[in-house]
């Protein structure tokens, strides 16, 4: 099994939702697919416990196969620098 990798983009808040909302992108290989992730969270809560839950949110939906929304992205350019 190949390690996942995540990062994370265009990280805000929903107050509707209670929620933080992120495109999250997962590489598993030279396959990037990109997600919308969401974690219920107050908007007082500790960046780190958000960034873990996004991420965790983002594995879970790649990982499930039945994620409604989600885009593959090209990979002919370098890729970015990931967080583990």
């Amino acid at each position: 099994m190949s390690e996942q990798m995540v990062r994370l983009e265009a990280v805000g808040y929903n107050p509707e939702w209670a929620a933080f909302v992120a495109r999250a992108e997962v590489a598993e290989g030279p396959v990037r697919l990109v997600y919308p992730a969401q974690f219920r969270a107050p908007l007082t809560a500790e960046f780190a416990f958000v960034v873990r839950g996004l991420m965790d949110c983002a594995r879970h939906l790649h990982r499930s196969g039945r994620a409604d929304l989600r885009l593959r992205r090209v990979s002919d350019r370098p890729a970015p620098a990931w967080a583990a």
